[in-house]
């Protein structure tokens, strides 16, 4: 921050209007003020001229107090000052996660062509037997055909199941 009076021994004069231009984030903004007014005094003009509230105000790269004086600040006739808010945030950047096991590979479904023909058998008279048993449930009926597996029969859709006891086929 600049002290409150760059120039040594500064009593600033009264009386004598300069034109300012603040650069803000709503666009500049001239203002017309006295060389004893105080940047505190500025920046509260500046919001009413512009409805932004700013926390700072820059001039020559430098901070300006908010009790000093426009005129012990050296800042002549139609200077640009600089008003800008504080920002919110700061937080530190996350840390990128590393994973110890390599994704899950999904399950993909098969398609096999012409699969119907597990289920139908046609033999040398026409006539269409079918290889799969039907599932017995209400829910499925015929036309819903168990899955054989090793050692059981399995219907998918109301998930009946009936184990194949040794030496029954």
């Amino acid at each position: 921050q600049v002290s409150p009076c760059a120039v040594p021994d500064c009593t600033p004069a009264w009386g004598s209007a300069m034109q300012l231009f603040v650069r803000g984030p709503g666009g500049s903004v001239p203002l017309t003020v006295d060389a004893g007014t105080t940047v505190g005094a500025l920046k509260s003009q500046f919001a009413l001229a512009s409805g932004v509230e700013v926390d700072t105000l820059t001039y020559a790269g430098a901070v300006l107090a908010d009790e000093a004086s426009l005129g012990c600040l050296a800042i002549g006739d139609e200077a640009t000052l600089w008003a800008s808010q504080s920002l919110l945030g700061g937080g530190k950047k996350r840390k990128k996660k590393t994973y110890t096991k390599p994704k899950k590979i999904k399950h993909k479904k098969k398609k096999v062509k012409l699969s119907v023909l597990k289920f139908y058998k046609v033999d040398g008279a026409d006539k269409v037997t079918r290889l799969r048993k039907d599932c017995p449930h209400e829910i499925c009926g015929p036309g819903v055909f168990m899955a054989m597996h090793f050692n059981r029969y399995y219907c998918g859709k109301c998930h009946l199941t009936y184990l194949i006891k040794k030496g029954e086929k």
